[in-house]
């Protein structure tokens, strides 16, 4: 888990993770608003899972349009789901 933050660090990370020699990873991202203008401050959460469960993208295929709609502020609320399978 990694906070969603206006930092290139939080740009950088899951591109950097893609190039890990592993065999599957899955990658999901939860926005909950448009950042702040100041650039400071949390919008969003983000996992990068190494070798996640097989079941996990279709669940959250399922689940992430329900929670960006229920927690998104201000119909703000979108998703990114991405997935490398073995």
């Amino acid at each position: 888990w990694y906070p969603q933050l206006q930092r290139s660090e939080s740009v950088e990370l899951p591109e950097k993770l893609k190039q890990l020699p592993v065999k599957s990873w899955l990658h999901v991202a939860l926005t909950v608003h448009t950042p702040d203008e100041d650039g400071f401050g949390m919008h969003g959460s983000v996992m990068f899972v190494i070798n996640p469960p097989w079941t996990l993208y279709a669940t959250l295929q399922e689940v992430m349009p329900v929670l960006a709609a229920r927690l998104g502020e201000f119909g703000q609320g979108s998703f990114v789901l991405e997935q490398q399978a073995a």
